[in-house]
C-alpha cells in the first residue's frame, strides 16, 4: 500500500511540475493518505526543485490542507532536507520514524530515565570500587555521591558506552540520557549557571545545523571517534535542558558555596566542540 501511494505522489507532483503552475493539490492528497515512514522517503524522491515548489504550495494554502497534516509535511521536510528532528506537534511514534529515516533509534521518555538512572546506580558502584576514571570524583569535589557520582556516570559510564560500541552515538535514549547527564554535571559543579549550560546547548546544536547546512549531513567534520553526533533534536535538547535544572537543585544541596561564573563558560570541548 506505501509503494503505490509513494508512486501516485510522485506522478502527481511530476504532472504539476511539468505544468508549471500550481497544481500540486493532487500530489498533496496523496502524500497526506500515507504513513509518516512513507511520506519521508516520498518527499526525499523529489528532484530539488520540485520539493521547493511543492513546499511553497503548502505554505501558501495551508488552511486548506488542514494545520495537522501541513505539520506532518513540515516535519518530513525538515528531516530530508535540514537532518533535523523538530518539534511540530506531531505524535511521537511519527517522529520516531524520522529519526529512524536518519539513522537512529526511537526515543522513549522511560528508556532515557532508565539510563539515567541505571548510569547514577553503576557510577556510585565504581566510586565505591575505586575504579579507572572515577579518582577526580574522590578527591576535591564537594560531595562524591552528589556532584562527583553525576560526573561519573556521564563521563565513565554513559559517555565511555557511547565511544566505545560503533553505531552507540546514535541510540536516542542513551544519547539524551549523556546529554542529560553532562548538563547536570556541569551546573552541579557550578561550572555554568543553568541559563548558561541552556545556552551552551541552543549553541551545539546551532553549530550542528550550520554544519549540515555546510553540506556535512552526518557531522563527520565534529566526530571524535568513528560513532558520527546524534543529529539535531528538540527532544534531546529538552533532557539536556532537564539536566541543567536537576544540576541546580544538586548544587543547592551539596556545593551551594562555590562561585559561579558570570560570563557563559566554555564547556567541554572534547564532546561539545566548545573551548
Amino acid at each position: 500500500m506505501g509503494e503505490r501511494d509513494r508512486q501516485e505522489f510522485l506522478e502527481a507532483a511530476a504532472k504539476a511540475s511539468q505544468a508549471r503552475r500550481e497544481e500540486w493539490g493532487a500530489a498533496v492528497a496523496a502524500l497526506t493518505r500515507m504513513a509518516m515512514f512513507d511520506i519521508i522517503p516520498a518527499f526525499a524522491a523529489l528532484p530539488a526543485m520540485d520539493k521547493f515548489a511543492f513546499f511553497g504550495y503548502c505554505s501558501s494554502n495551508k488552511g486548506k490542507i488542514g494545520e495537522v497534516s501541513y505539520n506532518r509535511i513540515a516535519f518530513a521536510r525538515c528531516v530530508v532536507l535540514n537532518a533535523e528532528i523538530k518539534d511540530y506537534g506531531i505524535p511521537l511514534e511519527q517522529v520516531n520514524d524520522g529519526r529512524e529515516y536518519l539513522g537512529c533509534t526511537r526515543l522513549d521518555d522511560k528508556g532515557v530515565q532508565e539510563y539515567i538512572d541505571k548510569a547514577l546506580t553503576a557510577a556510585g558502584a565504581a566510586i565505591l570500587n575505586k575504579e579507572k576514571g572515577t579518582d577526580y570524583a574522590r578527591s576535591g569535589l564537594p560531595d562524591a555521591n552528589c556532584c562527583g557520582r553525576v560526573g561519573v556516570a556521564w563521563s565513565v559510564v554513559l559517555v565511555g558506552q557511547r565511544r566505545e560500541k560503533p553505531g552507540a552515538s546514535l541510540i536516542s535514549n542513551l544519547a539524551a540520557a549523556a546529554h542529560y547527564m553532562l548538563a547536570r554535571y556541569h551546573v552541579c559543579m557550578a561550572k555554568a549557571r543553568e541559563w548558561q549550560m541552556n545556552w551552551v546547548t541552543e549553541g551545539y546544536d546551532a553549530q550542528k545545523r550550520a554544519t549540515i547546512a555546510g553540506g556535512d549531513r552526518e557531522l563527520k567534520s565534529m566526530a571524535l571517534t568513528a560513532n558520527r553526533p546524534f543529529p539535531p533534536d528538540y527532544a534531546i535538547t529538552e533532557w539536556a535542558k532537564k539536566g541543567s535544572a536537576d544540576g541546580e537543585v544538586d548544587r543547592k544541596r551539596c556545593n551551594s558555596l562555590a562561585d559561579q561564573p558570570w560570563i557563559v563558560p566554555i564547556v567541554n570541548k572534547k564532546e561539545w566542540g566548545f573551548e
